[in-house]
């Protein structure tokens, strides 16, 4: 027959169930989420993205590469050697320069904004797995709590007060429970995978610690709107790149002007008097006839009223979600406070009382456990929930609200 001490152990067996304090180190939510974004393989291939663009940028600012040519002429003996050399004036380089700024500085808001995606996603994966543990522990208590009743029912029926059918019946709600162990420890290697797959490569990860329950007060909607116009990054990138936009279209009528390229060198010919040496210098320039920037400069006109165009549809979205997210906050935070776990727990005492004194016979008493159970279940979801609005609302406003 099972014993305490062996469901004790098969809980334990699940594998999935409490990590090892040696192998793994417990955590809070808050470090596993900042761990993420600082050192995760996901935001350091964002930050990555930035570098990209700024070398872009520096690239653009090279001087040209000067040439050399060499003829020779051989009708009457002429040869030529000469070195030319494109000379950018006109400010095209200081044009080329404040747009370089300009897509770098929009790059970095950019790249604020993913990072701030994968934080709010880091904290949902980290808020699953923080409630998928507790779910874990609530299953590993109904567990135990069963078999302590088998425990009481072997005895009763030893000593003839109880009965055998009394006893298989909660044996048989024992099975039923260790499947639900078995579903809640899959569930827990789930979400910590998910959550690892975030982390840097070989950090290991033990228990996540959820934040305190005390449900925080969010601030009223009108701060937070005018928060969320100051820390969105979204916005941000949308006002740099439109500052791109107008750089770019600048740069692009610098770079139409008149483009001169200086050569110079020797030259050996043929003379009367033998075969004389001189230097030759000269000057060629580009004239902006057909092709004066115009069309390069309109281009990047219509993508600055795209831009402003965005951010005015972002800035009512973001009105929107902050609306949504924190009404959905307000209730969920109302129903954590009408939780009313510690009742079924209360239930379950006096049922087990009414059970000895016999007044309900072993369906109502496991109805009992059960009903517990499903209340602690029931705690859990609904703290989750609240959970998530938090980090919904803090998505939508772009700043953390809560410490």
């Amino acid at each position: 027959m099972p014993t305490r001490a062996r469901v004790c152990a098969w809980i334990a067996l699940c594998g999935l169930v409490v990590p090892s304090l040696v192998a793994a180190q417990d955590r809070t939510e808050r470090e596993v989420v900042d761990l993420i974004v600082r050192d995760g393989p996901q935001a350091r291939a964002i930050r990555a993205e930035t570098e990209v663009t700024r070398r872009e940028q520096l690239a653009r600012l090279v001087y040209p590469n000067p040439g050399v040519m060499y003829s020779r002429e051989g009708a009457g003996f002429t040869e030529f050697l000469q070195i030319e050399q494109s000379l950018p004036i006109f400010g095209v380089r200081a044009a080329l320069s404040r747009a370089g700024v300009a897509a770098t500085a929009a790059a970095e808001a950019e790249r604020d904004a993913r990072l701030w995606r994968l934080r709010a996603d880091a904290s949902t994966a980290v808020a699953r797995l923080i409630a998928e543990q507790d779910r874990l522990l609530a299953a590993g208590s109904h567990a135990r709590e069963v078999e302590r009743l088998i425990d009481v029912l072997r005895t009763r029926e030893q000593e003839g007060e109880g009965s055998r059918f009394d006893r298989l019946r909660a044996e048989q709600e024992l099975r039923d429970v260790r499947q639900s162990v078995t579903s809640a420890a899959v569930a827990v290697a789930e979400a910590r995978a998910a959550v690892s797959a975030m982390l840097p490569r070989d950090t290991a990860l033990g228990r996540v610690a959820g934040a305190p329950s005390q449900p925080p007060t969010p601030p009223q909607l009108e701060a937070l709107l005018a928060r969320a116009t100051s820390a969105r990054a979204e916005l941000r990138a949308l006002q740099r790149s439109g500052d791109r936009a107008d750089r770019e279209a600048e740069a692009a009528r610098r770079a139409r002007r008149p483009a001169p390229m200086v050569f110079g060198g020797v030259k050996r010919a043929d003379d009367v008097s033998g075969r004389e040496r001189g230097g030759v210098f000269g000057l060629n320039v580009s004239l902006p006839l057909f092709d004066t920037g115009g069309r390069e400069a309109a281009r990047w006109t219509a993508e600055r009223a795209r831009v402003d165009l965005e951010r005015a549809a972002v800035e009512e979205q973001i009105r929107a979600e902050i609306t949504r997210a924190s009404a959905a906050l307000a209730l969920r935070q109302g129903a954590v406070s009408q939780d009313q776990a510690p009742a079924a727990d209360e239930l379950m005492g006096i049922a087990e009382v009414a059970y000895r004194e016999g007044e309900v016979g072993i369906l109502e008493l496991l109805d009992a456990v059960r009903t517990s159970s499903r209340a602690r279940i029931r705690s859990i979801e609904i703290r989750w929930d609240a959970r998530l609005a938090e980090i919904a609302l803090e998505r939508a406003v772009g700043d953390v609200l809560w410490p």
